[in-house]
């Protein structure tokens, strides 16, 4: 395989004069106007072959090298601004000069100055064994009138979901893709031009990787460094003595020389071992039907779109595992969540606004607590309905584009269950007693070892698999102590606010008192919700315990006292009675809010806590009371006779 060499970098104003560049690599004097200097960087031993090769509408004065980067300096104001793009390319040495400057000219016309850059092309031939060229290309395309056209502009583009004002490229110059393409167009070109010639080295713009070849690359010196070992390697051969690195990059190069030729010789002992045939066979062939169901597919611009999006937001390479998450942030994330909140509010308002109707209806006077004068009411209710509806709209619009996202997510996952299913088919002869979940983890176990599991083994390898990813998540202790935190929370701000309205209406600020109403309805909304959600979770809690408790949990309602029994019972500490367990509980945690009296160096979040545990405390006690109430019933149910004596002769005197 030939020597290929292909490499692209962006010069910027800050960093770089173009007049400058062009003069250096033209080997020419160039007077700069931007700083009124006359670049001269002096002659060369051999004089660079230099040409301008411009696109049809382009104005005649660029082929003057010394206007033409001027000029660019020019329009390109910006501090930062881009102002030329430099490729550097080996020139292959299998070729003549004339045959080299022939393909150079054919790749830079074909792939430049035809797609409207203008190209500043210089051949060096300093070294003999290093003929390349450097090709200085402008960033701006030309106007049908000759004119610098803009490099960008602005559109309405959806970004996360919202539609915003985005500056895109007018042209694909700067895009990955392109430079791979031109990479590939200029190694096909060589390679053609080779085969012209009757010569049969070949060259690639691959890496050793993607060529399949089992080689390690080396790695480019920089010039000084390069010019050092050359001068080390000539005194070497002078001397008659073995030639040693002297830099750092040339002794690692001189490793990797010494790896490839270990590769080489162990690629020669497997020529000699005998390889079953249709073992080869069996796993090539898995590879490259999994690699062809991917790449066999077409999408539509629909599809496309999708995927798009999912790799934005992941920043990753697309599968079934990204695409799912990329939904689950979607339907779970930030932004859902300021809409959901948002609701919640307009919700709460709206409610608001019809107990002080009702209110109205029924005195006029009542609208006071509610924030409203009652010779204004109509009036102020008409401006409250117009903003809840804007709210309302907004929050409508909102959920819209959340939910054209979520159908783009939708998409995408739908798409890469389809690749995963058809992946695993490959595999295995049947995917229907399997997840799409189990389906992906057996696929990705192949790709990434290349070998295929046991059937009876899929669904607990993904079993392990997700565990893996859920170390993570939330347990439902955690979970229930969360939302019992925050019920207590809102309860808290709930009693806030009901002050803070006493207090306006006393001060007659109905404006505070309309807030303080609003905010009232939204946490008494939301504290509903978690209610809700924490009753669901002490249920399973009660429903847990019990298998350890011979007396009942029934009465126990308080969350946090159901889980302070499921830490005793997790650290082995639990007695199996209730009453017992929580007596030792309420004993702790009055211990631990007596031993650190609160003081004013309390932060806010800590003086939360103090008075969350004195909450639980408190429910300690009532949890404790209601056992020990519930074991004196059951003692008396279990004597039958002294109940009846007991129900016989209450409130008579007995005779001895």
């Amino acid at each position: 395989m030939g020597y290929f060499y292909f490499s692209s970098q962006i010069l910027n104003r800050m960093n770089h004069s173009a007049v400058a560049a062009a003069a250096y690599r033209s080997g020419e004097l160039l007077y700069s106007e931007r700083d009124g200097l006359t670049k001269n960087y002096g002659e060369r031993t051999v004089a660079p072959e230099c040409f301008i090769l411009a696109p049809k509408n382009a104005p005649e004065w660029v082929n003057n090298r010394e206007r033409l980067w001027n000029e660019v300096e020019k329009i390109e104001k910006q501090k930062n601004a881009q102002i030329a793009r430099e490729i550097r390319l080996a020139l292959p040495n299998d070729l003549n000069n004339d045959d080299q400057k022939e393909l150079l000219l054919q790749f830079c016309k074909e792939n430049f100055s035809d797609e409207g850059m203008v190209a500043d092309i210089a051949i060096h031939r300093d070294k003999e064994n290093n003929p390349h060229a450097h090709v200085m290309l402008t960033m701006r395309p030309f106007n049908e009138d000759g004119s610098w056209g803009n490099k960008r502009q602005k559109v309405d583009k959806e970004v996360n979901g919202v539609m915003k004002k985005v500056s895109i490229h007018l042209t694909n110059w700067n895009e990955k893709e392109t430079l791979v393409q031109w990479r590939k167009n200029y190694a096909d070109l060589i390679n053609e031009k080779l085969k012209d010639r009757g010569i049969e080295d070949r060259v690639s713009h691959e890496s050793y990787k993607n060529q399949g070849l089992d080689r390690v690359p080396g790695i480019r010196l920089e010039r000084t460094a390069f010019q050092y070992e050359t001068r080390v390697k000539e005194q070497a051969i002078r001397n008659n003595v073995p030639y040693e690195p002297v830099t750092y990059y040339g002794k690692i190069n001189e490793e990797i020389k010494q790896i490839n030729s270990e590769l080489d010789k162990l690629k020669e002992l497997k020529k000699q071992q005998v390889v079953s045939l249709s073992e080869y066979k069996n796993e090539k062939s898995l590879s490259e039907q999994l690699d062809v169901i991917r790449s066999s597919r077409k999408l539509n611009d629909g599809e496309k779109t999708a995927l798009s999006m999912v790799a934005q937001r992941s920043k990753s390479y697309v599968d079934y595992i990204i695409a799912k998450q990329v939904k689950d942030e979607i339907e779970n994330g930030k932004w859902n969540k300021k809409i959901e909140s948002e609701k919640v509010k307009i919700t709460s308002e709206k409610n608001l606004l019809n107990k002080a109707f009702k209110a109205y209806q029924d005195d006029p006077k009542q609208v006071l607590k509610y924030g409203f004068t009652p010779s204004k009411f109509m009036d102020q209710m008409k401006e409250k309905v117009s903003h809840i509806k804007t709210l309302e709209q907004k929050n409508m619009e909102d959920l819209s584009k959340l939910k054209m996202l979520l159908d783009k997510a939708d998409q995408a996952l739908d798409i890469q269950s389809d690749f995963t299913r058809k992946e695993f088919s490959v595999l295995y002869q049947s995917t229907n007693n399997y997840s799409v979940d189990e389906m992906y983890h057996a696929v990705q176990y192949f790709k990434e070892t290349n070998k295929v599991l046991r059937e009876d083994e899929v669904s607990s390898y993904a079993v392990s698999k997700y565990k893996e990813h859920e170390k993570n998540t939330p347990s439902l202790a955690e979970q229930t102590r969360n939302i019992s935190k925050s019920v207590f929370i809102l309860d808290r701000a709930i009693q806030k606010q009901m002050k803070e309205r006493l207090s306006a209406l006393k001060e007659q600020n109905f404006d505070l008192v309309y807030e303080a109403n609003k905010k009232i309805e939204q946490f008494t909304l939301q504290k509903d919700r978690h209610e809700k959600d924490l009753a669901g979770n002490v249920q399973l809690l009660r429903v847990n315990l019990q298998k350890y408790y011979s007396d009942s949990l029934d009465h126990i309602t308080n969350a946090e006292v159901l889980l302070r029994l499921q830490d005793r019972q997790d650290n082995g500490m639990s007695s199996g009675r209730v009453d017992q367990d929580l007596n030792v509980i309420h004993q702790q945690i009055t211990k631990e809010i007596n031993d650190k009296p609160m003081d004013n160096s309390f932060t806010p979040d800590q003086q939360v806590e103090r008075q969350y545990s004195q909450s639980v405390a408190s429910g300690l006690f009532q949890a404790l009371e209601q056992a020990q109430r519930a074991n004196e019933n059951k003692k008396h149910e279990k004597d039958p006779t002294e109940k009846k004596q007991r129900r016989r002769y209450r409130g008579q005197e007995l005779d001895h």
